[in-house]
């Protein structure tokens, strides 16, 4: 097994490879094709073969590391990880390498979702729009000040965000209450995120409108939409198997030192 750091002049093959199973490797395709200034890929190779890779993600508050192979290669990619304050992603049978790598951490499990063109329940309702002006920014601002466990936003990161995502909300007047929108899009796939509702708006359907409408849009332009939900947060889940999500699987999320939780 030999190491090969990833850059612009090979990461070709590697995303020929990866190409095979869009789904699992969404995040590490998109990243190599359309920001690879911020992506930082060690892939392992046997016999020639790519045998799996850790990718970490520099662009956020907090580097993002996906650790997608088998655990005898994880033994070797482990070591390009971050040293610490960062998320991993990874495969559930790789708990334990972590653990006894970084003995601090606190992992999650999360639950990944999918639905197919042709396949998606709608939801709609006036109170739901596409964000795109600085003042749907700022209600966007607004809503994700009261979420506690994310670093604090401003309206100017919050209008560059919907400027270059796709973003729904539900408004009840003039107040942003639930969003929902995609950080990736490509023609084989769309990943949603980012959903959230205002505390005390929730059990009202909102989440459900807004991931409805992103998801909508979504699935006119990709094959299938994914999401990723913590598999003990039951009315998420409920909420997306309404929309017509389905569990295709289960995902670790990991965090080593930001005190954040998916």
């Amino acid at each position: 097994m030999h190491i090969v750091k990833i850059e612009r002049s090979n990461c070709q093959p590697v995303i020929k490879a990866l190409e095979e199973d869009y789904i699992t490797h969404v995040f590490a395709i998109y990243d190599l094709q359309y920001d690879l200034e911020h992506a930082i890929m060690h892939a392992a190779y046997e016999n020639e073969t790519l045998n799996g890779y850790v990718l970490t993600y520099t662009a956020l508050d907090f580097p993002s590391v996906i650790l997608e192979c088998n655990r005898r290669t994880a033994t070797k990619l482990i070591n390009y990880t971050p040293k610490n304050h960062f998320i991993i992603h990874c495969p559930l049978n790789l708990l334990a390498l972590i653990q006894a790598r970084f003995p601090t951490e606190k992992h999650y499990v999360e639950d990944w979702m999918l639905v197919k063109e042709g396949e998606a329940n709608s939801f709609k309702s006036e109170k739901t729009r596409k964000l795109q002006s600085e003042n749907d920014a700022s209600r966007l601002a607004d809503l994700l000040a009261t979420r506690e466990d994310r670093p604090k936003t401003n309206a100017s990161k919050c209008y560059n965000l919907i400027s270059k995502m796709p973003t729904y909300g539900v408004f009840i007047g003039d107040e942003l209450v639930s969003y929902a929108g995609s950080f990736i899009q490509m023609p084989q796939i769309w990943m949603i995120g980012g959903v959230y509702t205002h505390p005390e708006s929730r059990n009202k359907g909102y989440a459900t409108l807004a991931t409805s409408a992103v998801t909508e849009e979504a699935l006119r332009n990709a094959e299938t939409a994914a999401l990723f939900a913590r598999t003990d947060n039951y009315p998420a889940v409920r909420a997306y198997e309404k929309i017509g999500y389905r569990k295709i699987g289960e995902k670790l999320w990991i965090d080593v030192g930001t005190a954040m939780k998916p």
